[in-house]
């Protein structure tokens, strides 16, 4: 029995067949050479691809992905990169990347072996850590090692500026990246790392809640998990079902719903989402939103605090007999007061994190202009996630709007109003991106392309 043989014809380059063979029968005992992942077999495996080789003799191969042996080469659109190769009895190989294939050289002995290493199309966090080491202009940690007494104990990552290239497509959309947040529970309890992301475009404008007249004076109830947007939200637009109710003004004023069955997420695009615990905390007290030592990290924490606390009651703006919770499980949400806060570009420093636009109420009060113009998460007359405490309401909720000043700030706003509505979604952890080398690669004109990593 012998090993098919990969030859060098006068020395000229030539596309071939690789053969792949690795087992011998010796004495009927089965001695196997084992290349990559072939098992042992009374006759040859035969494998079918190309190559190309300078040089005489011949070459047998073996694929892996990282340390993972493979049964054959990954194809183009296999979604693989090609990480190195290696031989022995001194040739070496190449890769020749538009012909998808080895480029073998100074073959000189017969049996030489070459290793290929692949690497599977990386989750969208594993791209994301590294393009921000590659452009740091663009994407910075939000943790304490990073900004000190401005940080978070989570250290995400997230992108900054008036218009970083976060684009991405989902569900056939121009979607954006809010960054990657650590330490985020499944409705299972896992705790994991995800990447969060908003749609491009509003939906429309609807109230966030309404109520009757005679519940908060018409005005709606900021408990999220209540609200009528999120009801629709993770209803309609999830399933992208026809129906659902929309509000428009307080009082339980109706409005017509978007076309749900057009908009919506579609079944692949829902492959994607994960169902994770929102926190949806806030501060207590509605002094502390003015308060000099109410930092982003200090918003950040109230979040995730586990507190939402009734500050006014027995009036007609504050009579809801609605619990507060302060974490929600569901698919679809909106961005939070975080979100918008950790999102701009330094108005001093070119390409750097804006710190300084962490430290304290001046963000609330929209009078850091540049801060608010730097920050592409500063959209005009959008809903929020997070509810906001009031001693005269219980109906209020925190929005980006547009001031008399001339630009957008965070800040309080009634239930019932009509403002945008951003979906905004946690993606699952395998989630992976189709790679290109293009440094173009994220902006809106050529969004990031994600798959679902087939299980």
């Amino acid at each position: 029995m012998k090993l098919s043989q990969y030859k060098e014809k006068k020395n000229h380059k030539k596309l071939a067949f690789v053969i792949v063979a690795i087992v011998f029968l010796i004495g009927g005992v089965a001695i196997g050479i084992t290349f990559a992942n072939f098992k042992v077999q009374k006759s040859f495996k035969v494998m079918e691809g190309n190559f190309i080789y300078e040089g005489s003799g011949d070459v047998i191969f073996a694929f892996y992905n990282g340390d993972e042996s493979l049964t054959q080469m990954p194809q183009i659109d296999d979604k693989f990169t090609f990480e190195k190769g290696e031989c022995d009895k001194g040739a070496s190989v190449e890769w020749n990347k538009e012909k998808w294939a080895p480029l073998v050289m100074g073959l000189k002995e017969t049996k030489t072996t070459c290793k290929l290493y692949f690497k599977e199309y990386p989750t969208l966090s594993e791209y994301l850590i590294e393009l921000a080491k590659t452009k740091p202009g663009q994407l910075a940690y939000d943790g304490k090692e990073s900004l000190g007494e401005y940080g978070t104990d989570d250290n995400n990552l997230r992108f900054f500026g008036a218009n970083p290239y976060n684009y991405v497509t989902f569900n056939n959309e121009n979607w954006r990246i809010i960054g990657i947040m650590n330490n985020v529970e499944d409705e299972s309890g896992n705790i994991k790392s995800h990447v969060k992301i908003t749609r491009g475009t509003s939906i429309g404008a609807y109230s966030w809640d309404s109520s009757d007249s005679s519940v908060n004076g018409g005005s709606g109830v900021n408990e999220w998990s209540e609200a009528d947007i999120q009801k629709v939200l993770n209803e309609n637009y999830y399933k992208k079902e026809a129906g659902g109710i929309c509000y428009g003004s307080s009082g339980n004023s109706k409005t017509s719903c978007p076309k749900w069955e057009e908009i919506g997420i579609d079944e692949e695009a829902r492959k994607m989402i994960s169902k994770v615990k929102w926190p949806i905390g806030t501060l207590e007290s509605w002094d502390a939103y003015r308060d000099d030592s109410t930092t982003s990290a200090v918003m950040y924490k109230a979040e995730r605090g586990g507190k939402h606390p009734k500050l006014c009651s027995n009036t007609s703006t504050c009579n809801d007999k609605i619990e507060r919770t302060t974490i929600w499980p569901g698919y679809v949400g909106l961005p939070s007061i975080t979100d918008v806060e950790f999102a701009p570009a330094s108005p001093f420093v070119d390409g750097t994190f804006g710190t300084e636009c962490l430290e304290g109420p001046s963000r609330w009060k929209g009078s850091s202009f540049t801060c608010n113009n730097n920050d592409w998460l500063s959209r005009s007359n959008s809903w929020l996630l997070s509810p906001w405490v009031s001693t005269f309401w219980l109906s209020s909720v925190a929005g980006v709007r547009y001031n008399s000043s001339g630009w957008n700030e965070i800040s309080e706003n009634t239930c019932s109003f009509n403002l945008g509505i951003y979906p905004t979604i946690f993606l699952d952890s395998d989630v992976r991106v189709m790679m290109k080398d293009d440094d173009n690669y994220g902006s809106s004109s050529n969004p990031i392309q994600i798959y679902m990593k087939d299980v």
